[in-house]
């Protein structure tokens, strides 16, 4: 299977709910059913990151927000970690039950799935940091009027500078400037995060590859 296939949704028919399960899958389908709970409540996180990445920089952005994201952001990771560490567990156990060979590739494709839209809402995440970083910048520059600015000025950028000036006081606007350090260092926490989560695909590269389901490059 492709990235493109995994990208898109498009899994492999499952098989088995037709198969008989006997004592020895006890194991191997309680470690399932957890993993598959865990992609679940991780999808439902990556959602939520997305939300509140959509108030930074508005008139909605504040602390509580931030530490929000920043918690649900962390959670969401060491759920990705774990999730890793499980399904090495599950394929270990499948290795003894060829008849859930299916039902294993089924769950790696779902955890696939979920980290791949981690990665890119911590992408997003970034990026819409740094614009509010920049927008701050550009919006507390006196010497720079926003309706003259370069064309060399990103424009989401230049949109960021001209909603804050619409939206916050002067006073909220330098109590903006003074998080720019606070929103720097979150950036640097964000792009950590997502190096590990690059190991963390090339971890199971090799144990998806042997499932015949490998993983595309996409980081």
């Amino acid at each position: 299977m492709s990235f493109q296939d995994i990208e898109a949704g498009v899994s492999h028919p499952s098989r088995s709910s037709s198969v008989t399960s006997s004592p020895q899958d006890a194991p191997f389908l309680l470690l399932q059913s957890s993993l598959s709970l865990q992609v679940f409540k991780m999808n439902a996180n990556v959602q939520g990151i997305l939300k509140l990445v959509d108030q930074l920089g508005t008139a909605k952005d504040s602390a509580q927000l931030r530490k929000s994201l920043h918690d649900l952001t962390e959670t969401t990771r060491s759920m990705a970690k774990r999730g890793s560490e499980d399904l090495k567990k599950l394929s270990t156990l499948q290795a003894n039950l060829p008849h859930q060979k299916t039902a294993l590739q089924k769950t790696s494709h779902d955890l696939q799935l979920s980290l791949v839209a981690f990665q890119r809402a911590q992408q997003v995440s970034a990026e819409r940091q740094r614009t509010v970083v920049q927008g701050v910048k550009m919006a507390v520059e006196d010497d720079q009027p926003l309706n003259s600015a370069s064309q060399e000025d990103d424009p989401r950028t230049l949109r960021q500078a001209q909603i804050l000036q619409a939206q916050l006081s002067p006073h909220e606007l330098a109590y903006q400037e003074s998080l720019i350090q606070e929103r720097e260092d979150e950036i640097r926490e964000i792009e950590s995060g997502m190096h590990e989560l690059a190991e963390i695909f090339r971890d199971l590269g090799t144990l998806v590859g042997e499932q015949g389901e490998m993983i595309g490059e996409h980081y």
